[in-house]
């Protein structure tokens, strides 16, 4: 790449990406992101187009990465990190952390050493829904 050449890529698209591999369904990815499931299908489409690669294969049980899609997903999160990095070393932003977390734990380490963690975290993240299971094994 010359000094003269620019990059027209758009990071949104990344973040449907994201969004759809941690949810593993579009409907579901779609909702989280607060957009209709056809404008992410789209979003997905437009980005496999632009890096001229499948990055899914779409199954009856929900949305499987591809092999360009892993290799996009290691890429994609070190591009998320480095994005909130600067969101909190150069503009000073506090991130708010949000959604809903399920931890399943044995009852004792559940009850014992996690409930109280868990209510800390919580206390700190009000918008962080966080469910603990415990299970008997």
């Amino acid at each position: 790449m010359n000094s003269h050449t620019t990059i027209s890529f758009d990071w949104g698209s990344l973040q449907s990406f994201l969004a759809v591999v941690r949810a593993g369904r579009l409907t579901t990815a779609a909702q989280q992101l607060g957009v209709d499931h056809s404008t992410l299908s789209r979003r997905i489409q437009k980005l496999e187009k632009t890096l001229q690669a499948r990055l899914f294969d779409r199954r009856a049980h929900g949305y499987v990465l591809t092999p360009p899609g892993e290799r996009l997903l290691n890429l994609a999160q070190e591009m998320e990190g480095v994005a909130l990095t600067m969101m909190t070393e150069v503009g000073g932003s506090r991130l708010n952390i949000a959604g809903s977390v399920r931890v399943g734990a044995t009852d004792g380490f559940g009850s014992m050493f996690l409930a109280p963690r868990l209510t800390k975290l919580r206390d700190c993240h009000p918008d962080l829904d966080i469910q603990l299971v415990t299970l008997p094994r």
